[in-house]
């Protein structure tokens, strides 16, 4: 199975979760300011960033799907 995500998805996640943690943690205003600002400056969909990130996404989520599926195979019936 192949997963891939394009870059308008990788930017979506990553803005969800940028929203979540300032949303969510205990940072002071300022902090929180520079956290949406870097998304909204370094972090465009179309940016080099947000290539990087797309591309190390699929890396992972490729690697990750590899290992468990080398697990399952590995794993006896017993064990279920």
């Amino acid at each position: 199975m192949k997963v891939e995500f394009e870059a308008d998805e990788a930017w979506d996640l990553m803005s969800l979760i940028v929203a979540k943690v300032a949303k969510e943690v205990d940072l002071a205003d300022k902090d929180r300011a520079n956290v949406r600002r870097w998304r909204s400056e370094s972090m465009q969909p179309s940016g080099e960033g947000m290539r990087l990130l797309t591309d190390k996404l699929n890396a992972e989520f490729e690697e990750t799907l590899a290992r468990k599926k080398r697990s399952h195979i590995r794993k006896p019936d017993w064990r279920r």
